[in-house]
């Protein structure tokens, strides 16, 4: 057993030993208390019943005119028994006569204490020229007292022994659980991922369910840590490599710029080049900014908003960019959702905005509807579509899929559906190769006040 379970498995033993005794004690002192009660109402029925012939005889003596005297010896012979003897006395209190049983010298403190409790008490007999006294035996009563002691003692002792043995068999039982959380509290600490144990017949199962529970959150939590610094670390290599390119090439051109080998005819491209890149740079990173704002923990500042008019202003800001291939279809009546109207609004601006890019040819189509608790934007085109590889990639920081062109940032999806998740929705995306693309907002609708 562990140096450190050591004391608390004592204190266990000697606790369940002390109830043992308790229990012990509490038995033997109530079958005691009822043995002797028996006892001692057996001995005083002897002693009255030797009281009473003991008046008869002596009426039968006074009739014969017989002094104390003289039937003292007779008397004492003709009463008594094995459990009572008996003592006559004249009126100067001197002894007369006395039987067998009452010649032993007085009994043990102990004995007489015990006999005194217990209510064991001798009979007087008042009679002319004297008194009659009948005693119990304590000699006899100290003797059974002493039998009886003898027998429950070792018992005791013996019950105290079974008792430590069987308490101290419970309490390594009971501690087993202890060792196995301590060892895998050990485990964690060293660094090792925590593994469940099992609680079985374990009589401390509430602790094994709580660090079972512990075990799954840091279990849980680890893995949840791991997962974000990868995407940290896949975020921070992402971005990098976003900003380095136009950066490479403005630095070309400014180096160029700088060695005078550019004509210029030349310059004013060279500028626009460089415009272009810096004009990306600067949407990359309004966008890592924004992504960055919605990963925040802090839930949303909420307020109504009319999904169907957002969406209207989504449309029309883009329509310079799509010209007229947009088709908005909203519903009469107002579709309201509790949302951050900035952050919905970039979600359904990126969403827009990547069918207008990566279907440059297609008539896009935006239906806003409210059905029951819902609200729901669909935005579809009939561009090349997506391959299955890249459905399930598509929301991911930064990602292009292989079919997709264009010079955006791979960031607008993952944007959308932050946004969306943020107030509670849902975004789902749906293309075939060859048939186009659908992604489907549904927002939870609230109640209009």
């Amino acid at each position: 057993m562990s140096d450190a379970f050591a004391p608390f498995a004592r204190r266990l033993t000697r606790s369940y030993v002390i109830l043992a005794l308790a229990l012990i004690v509490l038995v033997v002192a109530a079958t005691s208390v009822l043995a002797f009660l028996l006892d001692v109402g057996t001995l005083n029925e002897a002693i009255a019943g030797d009281a009473h012939r003991l008046t008869q005889r002596a009426l039968a003596y006074q009739r014969a005119h017989q002094p104390l005297r003289a039937y003292a010896p007779i008397i004492v012979g003709e009463i008594g028994g094995p459990r009572v003897g008996v003592h006559v006395y004249d009126d100067d209190h001197q002894l007369l006569a006395r039987s067998e049983r009452g010649r032993a010298g007085p009994p043990g403190r102990f004995t007489a204490a015990v006999a005194m409790l217990s209510g064991v008490r001798p009979a007087v007999v008042d009679v002319p020229g004297g008194t009659i006294v009948v005693v119990p035996d304590l000699e006899g009563f100290a003797r059974l007292l002493a039998r009886y002691l003898a027998f429950v003692l070792p018992i005791g002792a013996l019950a105290v022994i079974v008792a430590w043995i069987v308490g101290r068999a419970i309490s390594r039982r009971a501690i087993a659980p202890l060792h196995d959380v301590a060892r895998a509290l050990r485990r964690i600490a060293a660094g090792e991922l925590p593994e469940p144990l099992n609680a079985g017949e374990s009589s401390i199962r509430e602790l094994t369910a709580a660090y079972n529970a512990l075990a799954h959150r840091l279990a849980a939590a680890t893995l949840e840590r791991e997962r974000n610094e990868l995407q940290m670390r896949q975020f921070v290599a992402d971005a990098g490599h976003e900003l380095r390119t136009p950066l490479t090439i403005v630095m070309g051109y400014l180096e160029i710029l700088q060695q005078g080998i550019v004509g210029e005819a030349a310059v004013g491209d060279v500028y626009e080049t460089m415009l272009a890149q810096s004009r990306r740079m600067r949407a990359s990173i309004e966008k890592l900014i924004l992504l960055a704002r919605l990963e925040r923990p802090q839930p949303p500042q909420t307020e109504a908003v009319d999904a169907g008019a957002l969406t209207q202003r989504v449309a029309e800001a883009l329509r310079p960019l799509a010209g007229d291939r947009i088709g908005l279809t909203i519903p009469p009546s107002s579709c309201i959702v509790a949302a951050d109207e900035g952050e919905l609004y970039e979600a359904l601006r990126n969403v827009v905005e990547n069918a207008i890019r990566y279907a440059p040819e297609s008539p896009i189509s935006i239906d806003v509807s409210c059905e029951n608790s819902l609200v729901t934007i669909v935005v579809s085109d009939r561009g090349p579509g997506m391959e299955p590889r890249d459905l399930e990639n598509a929301f991911d920081r930064f990602y292009r899929g292989g079919t997709r062109s264009g010079e955006g940032s791979g960031l607008g999806l993952a944007i959308a559906k932050r946004a969306v998740e943020r107030i509670g929705g849902t975004i789902e995306l749906k293309s075939r190769r060859g048939l186009g693309t659908q992604v489907t907002i549904a927002l939870p609708r609230a109640r209009e006040t």
